[in-house]
């Protein structure tokens, strides 16, 4: 009986051995649905750096509208400038041929004076429009 005793002490101390390598859990790759920590940070940081970027393009671009519009508008001073100008030498060239058909008309020496500054100060003022809108153009 001894004998049987040991030799069932044996099979059950062998069973209890075969079922803890049975019933023993292995390291279990991940499923697929499941992503591991590293790589989702990976990801991430990818995502941060692409946004990064294009905040970064998109300041530069509104920076450079910004600029743009800065440009437009001191252009658009400058014609409205221009223009204003060339109203008012429109008005004195008016006011100068008015006082040459009434020179021609009027013999006085006076009318002639005034005349001759008129024409002066006309052919100046056109010298003068031509560089503003010579240098406007080149601008």
């Amino acid at each position: 009986m001894e004998k049987f005793a040991r030799t069932l002490r044996s099979l059950i101390f062998l069973c209890i051995l075969f079922s803890s390598f049975a019933f023993a859990q292995e390291e279990k790759a991940p499923s697929e649905g499941v992503v591991p920590a590293a790589e989702v940070a990976a990801e991430l940081s990818v995502r941060d750096s692409v946004m990064a970027a294009r905040e970064n393009a998109c300041k530069a671009e509104t920076d450079s509208l910004r600029t743009a519009i800065e440009s437009e508008q001191a252009k658009s001073a400058n014609w409205e400038q221009s223009y204003n100008t060339v109203k008012q030498d429109n008005s004195v060239c008016q006011q100068a041929l008015r006082v040459a058909i009434d020179s021609r008309t009027n013999k006085d020496g006076s009318v002639k004076k005034e005349a001759a500054m008129m024409s002066a100060s006309s052919f100046l003022g056109g010298v003068l429009m031509g560089m503003l809108l010579f240098w406007l153009i080149l601008d």
